[in-house]
């Protein structure tokens, strides 16, 4: 098991005290993403009272390259959805004890949700080059399958 959730969750054990606890993971609206307080009820009908949500904490710009066989310039432009996939996948297989993945017949299915990436760099006219392709949400299972070499289904 691997994953990342709301609330600095990053490992099996800290998800387990989350909900042993019935702690909840909510937390105000990150000013990294937007300020809130700009979007209130003062606009009218175009405003709302939202102040909370559920938010990664972790830096998702950030990925330890030295695992992967992407090259730098793909890194850079790669969804940061897709670099944390990679990142938790490598995790899964490490927690796991799995050492013999590598040409398997293992299978890989990914469910996403969010292309934000993807319209973001369809309006950056100053980018050019590999890597805008596989920003797609419809790659992350073959892009997690070659990276991994497995050979299953996806």
């Amino acid at each position: 098991m691997a994953l990342r959730l709301p609330g600095d969750i990053r490992d099996a054990d800290t998800f387990w005290d989350v909900l042993h606890n019935g702690r909840d993971t909510r937390s105000e609206i990150p000013t990294t993403r937007f300020h809130a307080g700009g979007f209130d009820r003062t606009m009218g009908a175009h405003g709302f009272d939202i102040r909370h949500g559920y938010f990664l904490d972790q830096d998702l710009a950030c990925l330890d390259s030295f695992f992967f066989s992407c090259r730098s310039m793909e890194l850079e432009r790669m969804d940061p959805q897709c670099r944390q996939l990679l990142e938790v996948v490598r995790e899964c297989l490490e927690n796991a004890g799995e050492t013999e993945y590598r040409g398997s017949q293992t299978g890989c299915y990914v469910g996403t949700f969010g292309d934000d990436w993807q319209l973001l760099n369809f309006k950056d006219d100053l980018k050019s080059g590999g890597g805008s392709k596989l920003n797609l949400d419809l790659f992350l299972a073959n892009r997690v399958s070659y990276e991994f070499n497995l050979r299953g289904p996806r």
